[in-house]
């Protein structure tokens, strides 16, 4: 057991710093509570099969339902601001109602202190709306456009976390390998 502690020791060592997460703060922002609910609403609008096609026409409805699964939701870095390496990845770990925990869904984006800080929050959500957004008010510092890259991200990330969970929620199944030989067989010649 000792061995496995030092292991994470030096590979966090190695990475830049492992354990100095960030953690939200505890200032409640509306405003960008509601910059992130229309984000979510704008992404799940997206989810039109006329515009995505694959998806079934009950994915949006889906979708919300599966917001309504969830509690909580932090973003935070891997790593924390120790770490200014390409490996310190925005990540979300959602909190259901259940009490499911799903950790580590990584966002798409790097933390890149040197440029800007990331937006670290925790979202709350109530009925499948954003109820409140806490953070220690860094996002105070600029402009709302500039948290529109991480916020349409996080609306992103959380809303498809469920098609990969669930995919057949929001896809019709995948075609049996009877049916792809079906769709290459010639039609019988006409009489």
């Amino acid at each position: 057991m000792g061995l496995l502690t030092l292991l994470s020791a030096l590979l966090g060592a190695c990475q830049g710093g492992g354990g100095d997460r960030e953690q939200p703060g505890d200032t409640p922002n509306p405003v960008l509570a509601d910059l992130l609910q229309k984000a979510i609403d704008a992404e799940i609008g997206r989810m039109n099969p006329v515009w995505a096609p694959g998806l079934l026409p009950q994915a949006p409805q889906q979708a919300r339902a599966w917001l309504g699964e969830i509690d909580e939701v932090v973003a935070r870095c891997r790593y924390g601001p120790g770490n200014r390496t390409k490996s310190n990845l925005l990540e979300y770990d959602v909190r259901l109602r259940s009490g499911e925990q799903i950790q580590d869904v990584y966002s798409g984006l790097r933390c890149l202190y040197g440029t800007a800080r990331p937006l670290v929050m925790r979202v709350r959500f109530e009925a499948g709306q954003v109820r409140e957004v806490l953070t220690d008010g860094r996002e105070r510092e600029a402009s709302t456009t500039a948290a529109s890259n991480e916020l349409r991200q996080f609306a992103h990330s959380v809303v498809r976390l469920d098609w990969d969970r669930r995919e057949s929620l929001y896809f019709p199944p995948p075609k049996t390998p009877q049916d792809i030989a079906r769709e290459w067989t010639p039609p019988p010649p006409p009489r």
